[in-house]
């Protein structure tokens, strides 16, 4: 007899005696354990927004640890008084698991939204640092000119320095004011959206069927936040590009079944060559993958560019009649401290457009001070 079978048929009797045979005692003690870890789950819950009244939840839990101690009745999930000892097993794991399962996604939407709000703050905490920028430099340039009319003007072209001077100032810091207030207004709208704003997250934070790589929506969440915790915390941050050489040869020459699964055998060697949590593979479009490579410098993440390149090589796609052979062009780039998500792509697919025109199967490295020219496809 099992232990499932010896709890529906062994009722718990008042007092809890003590007993000589070795199995009662095994069940009542799991029957205390049990009960007594609903009424934790009831007393040390998550505050769901579903629970209306934060006194109902512990009240439901109370029911159920009398149901699994004695076969009472649980009346909020019409389950009647045991008459013969049985327990519903199969309601109290279905009653538990829902729970669990409700407060892991109230935790995951929270955190998701506050990670939201994080991520908005702090790019506009960088707008706002660039817009102070160009407040410095408005007014040096107003008291530059203010300087040379007292140096070399008259007293009537002082007085207008000053007058023109003073007017910049206040137009400068109302400007920057009302650009402050207009920040604030859509951080507010911000909040106040932020359940539709996870929902979206979500649908965005979704893989790639064919290569099973995340999709273009989670890179393009994820470049805001490794950026942003760059500007933070001038943690190094890398991007790669990664593009398959003569791609629309495979199809045109093989068919698209051997384009599908040469795309999946480098999505599948991406994974595993980049293997840190936090690193994100993702397929960026087409016949192209980006990899962002968090607290990664451009020097410490060569090794494994050059890996992958190799092992790339020695990939044959099986749908192809002859078992071709295919290979990679990347190109990379490290974050510095004025980039944005367009600076920093560009300049990764510029590398990449270097490492393709250089002969491809290898990759090419683009600093943040490059000079910047136009990709000619």
């Amino acid at each position: 007899m099992d232990i499932v079978s010896r709890f529906k048929t062994s009722p718990r009797t008042a007092g809890h005696s003590q007993s000589a045979n070795p199995a009662d005692d095994l069940v009542n003690g799991a029957l205390d354990t049990l009960s007594n870890l609903i009424r934790v789950l009831g007393n040390e819950s998550f505050p769901l927004e579903s629970d209306l009244d934060a006194a109902v939840f512990p009240r439901i839990c109370e029911e159920f640890a009398c149901h699994v101690e004695n076969g009472a009745a649980v009346s909020s999930h019409d389950i009647p008084t045991s008459v013969d000892g049985r327990r519903e097993w199969s309601r109290v794991r279905r009653f538990l698991a829902d729970r669990r399962h409700a407060e892991k996604a109230f935790v995951t939407d929270r955190l998701h939204g506050y990670r939201g709000l994080v991520d908005d703050l702090v790019t506009g905490l960088r707008d706002i640092g660039l817009r102070d920028q160009d407040t410095e430099s408005t007014i040096r340039e107003s008291v530059k000119a203010m300087q040379d009319a007292v140096g070399s003007g008259t007293l009537p072209q002082i007085k207008q320095a000053l007058s023109l001077t003073v007017s910049q100032v206040n137009d400068t810091f109302a400007k920057q004011k009302f650009e402050y207030e207009k920040q604030l207004r859509e951080l507010n709208e911000r909040m106040s959206s932020l359940r539709q704003d996870l929902v979206a997250a979500r649908e965005e934070m979704k893989r790639d069927a064919l290569t099973e790589a995340y999709n273009r929506g989670a890179f393009d969440s994820a470049i805001v936040q490794s950026l942003n915790m760059h500007f933070i915390l001038q943690q190094p941050v890398t991007l790669l590009m990664i593009d398959l050489d003569e791609f629309k040869v495979v199809n045109d020459d093989y068919g698209h079944a051997a384009g599908d699964a040469a795309l999946r055998a480098v999505g599948e060697c991406l994974t595993r060559s980049f293997i840190r949590k936090n690193d994100l593979v993702a397929r960026y479009g087409g016949d192209e993958f980006a990899v962002i490579l968090p607290d990664t410098t451009a020097q410490q993440c060569l090794t494994v560019v050059e890996r992958f390149i190799k092992t790339v090589r020695a990939i044959e796609v099986p749908a192809s009649p002859t078992n071709i052979r295919i290979s990679c062009s990347v190109g990379y780039t490290e974050a510095s401290a004025d980039d944005t998500v367009e600076s920093f792509v560009n300049r990764a697919d510029r590398a990449l457009y270097q490492a393709k025109s250089e002969g491809r199967d290898r990759c090419a490295y683009l600093a943040a001070d490059a000079p910047s020219r136009p990709r000619q496809n």
